[in-house]
């Protein structure tokens, strides 16, 4: 069973990122805003984070498992369908984030997450595992960040569901 004090914490600075990103104009988000308003020390926050965009990635982790599990061949639509109408709804924070350094650590951490998935399921790619994760975070993030971007238009539920069968294509054509 976690520590009460270390999850209090943590929710702490999850509930502040969150009213930060929602209430601030300001994009950039820094260590001293996040433990201004969660209430914890400096000293507390670096025992649990190494830094405001960890804190970010964290909280990315939840809402893009929709998309994670779309990688892995095995999406549901409606739940990427939200998860677009979402970053769209927020598109600018979203193309901040799919534009500047950040797209790099949001692609490792979904490829981390397919690669769980993958892994859980038994499943053996051609490739190494690593090099598949990969391949299949970036196919999947690809057509979101141009949406986002508006490089083309399309609606949400068209895009889930291309998003949700590429990957199962992608996921059997990868099998060993």
């Amino acid at each position: 069973m976690p520590d009460r004090r270390i999850t209090r914490t943590r929710e702490a600075l999850m509930g502040a990122l969150d009213h930060l990103v929602l209430n601030r104009r300001q994009r950039h988000i820094r260590v001293a805003d996040l433990v201004a308003e969660a209430g914890v020390g400096r000293s507390t926050f670096y025992e649990h984070y190494s830094s405001a965009d960890e804190v970010l990635l964290e909280s990315l982790a939840r809402p893009i498992a929709a998309l994670a599990d779309a990688g892995a061949g095995k999406g549901d639509p409606a739940k990427v369908t939200w998860l677009l109408t979402h970053f769209w709804e927020n598109r600018q924070r979203a193309r901040d984030m799919m534009r500047g350094p950040m797209n790099e650590r949001i692609v490792r951490l979904l490829a981390g997450m397919i690669e769980e998935r993958l892994t859980a399921r038994g499943f053996a790619p051609a490739i190494p595992m690593k090099l598949a994760a990969a391949q299949l975070a970036e196919a999947g993030l690809a057509p979101v960040r141009g949406w986002v971007l508006a490089e083309a238009p399309c609606t949400p539920d068209i895009l889930a569901a291309s998003i949700c069968r590429c990957g199962a294509a992608m996921v059997e054509s990868l099998r060993l």
